[in-house]
């Protein structure tokens, strides 16, 4: 899931309260797949919660970032950078040994 999605879902169950938001209703307001919906909340336990076991989420106000959502758009934006920086860097040392490897022949 990319950054801006990301936010989308962390704003779109914060305007929802505590009361919390289903994953078909999510799903349709922010145009994610549930699939990718689920996972998605479940893999961010410091940023999500469910509720009672059903397919209701809320922003987790117990967890690391105590349902700050500037905090978790902080977290999250480093989470995204982090990952992009190792892309870039497998990348470019492909493209350096590539290039040594032509350049030798």
């Amino acid at each position: 899931m990319e950054f801006y999605q990301a936010k989308l879902v962390l704003d779109s169950l914060a305007s929802h309260g505590k009361t919390g938001c289903g994953i078909i209703t999510l799903a349709n307001k922010t145009s994610i797949s549930q699939s990718v919906l689920r996972d998605f909340l479940n893999g961010n336990k410091d940023f999500f919660c469910q509720l009672n076991n059903e397919s209701t989420y809320t922003i987790n106000s117990f967890g690391k970032y105590k349902g700050s959502i500037e905090q978790m758009t902080i977290a999250l934006s480093k989470q995204y950078h982090q990952s992009n920086l190792a892309k870039y860097s497998v990348i470019a040392i492909f493209a350096f040994w590539f290039g040594y490897v032509l350049g030798s022949i």
